[in-house]
């Protein structure tokens, strides 16, 4: 397939994902009320050397149609099926936040993943997930436009804010709620335990989400783990440093 096409496809059980690129595969996980377009930049600069697979989990993006139950289980499932019927061997899992504790949840189990980039991959005990809903259920239009700006170190243009801002908006608010009950009882060092492959680990300096702390416990905590921190960048590492976390995510590649 030519680096510039874009093929849609969809699994047996619904998810949609799309695919661009050939080589070694690459599975881009998007974090929590976000999409497969948190990758473009990602998905434009890698799919002259990878093959970009971006999907769209269950209950967010063109998969927004997609029945619960919600749970890191059914979402890592779901990944596991994406694997097999796509014919992704050797696969690396590529999660931002959510989509980090879901590519963990998956490569806990599934013997066909090469390893696992974990970005500010997230922990209850460092975020108030428990108190997020009232702030939801009273405005979610406006708490999608807060947690847009929320998650940035360097200075981003109005347009970018507004474009990721739409994106948390248009996720269902079922869903949201759903979700973040997930994150407010996860912690993932139980999960990274039990991964076999390589993980990175790649925090932000500054980060008040997903703090570098956190990182590093995992990256003690997991069998073939270590930890990397961006400098001069906020939570959303895939946006706020592009450039950098692209070179670092190639880095890590070449190592494995």
């Amino acid at each position: 397939m030519n680096s510039a096409a874009t093929r849609r496809s969809q699994t047996s059980t619904g998810m949609v994902f799309y695919t661009r690129g050939d080589g070694r595969p690459l599975v881009l996980l998007h974090g929590w009320c976000l999409n497969r377009k948190l990758w473009l930049y990602a998905e434009e600069a890698l799919a002259g050397e990878f093959r970009v697979v971006t999907p769209d989990l269950p209950g967010f993006g063109q998969s927004d149609y997609l029945a619960g139950p919600y749970s890191l289980g059914r979402y890592g499932d779901e990944v596991k099926v994406l694997l097999v019927e796509a014919g992704l061997q050797d696969a690396v899992l590529v999660g931002f936040a959510f989509g980090a504790a879901v590519a963990l949840e998956c490569a806990a189990t599934a013997p066909d993943v090469r390893a696992v980039v974990a970005i500010g991959v997230p922990g209850a005990s460092c975020s108030p997930y428990t108190r997020m809903p009232r702030a939801m259920r009273r405005d979610w239009p406006d708490f999608a436009r807060k947690s847009a700006r929320a998650l940035f170190h360097t200075p981003q243009s109005e347009a970018t804010l507004q474009w990721l801002e739409s994106m948390f908006a248009s996720a269902p608010l079922p869903v949201a709620l759903e979700t973040v009950k997930v994150l407010a009882s996860y912690e993932p060092e139980k999960t990274v335990a039990r991964v076999k492959a390589p993980i990175l680990f790649l925090h932000a300096e500054q980060d008040t989400v997903a703090p570098k702390a956190l990182g590093q416990v995992c990256a003690e905590t997991a069998p073939n783990g270590r930890l990397e921190v961006l400098p001069d960048c906020g939570h959303l590492i895939v946006l706020d440093q592009k450039d950098a976390f692209h070179e670092r995510l190639r880095s890590f590649l070449r190592t494995v």
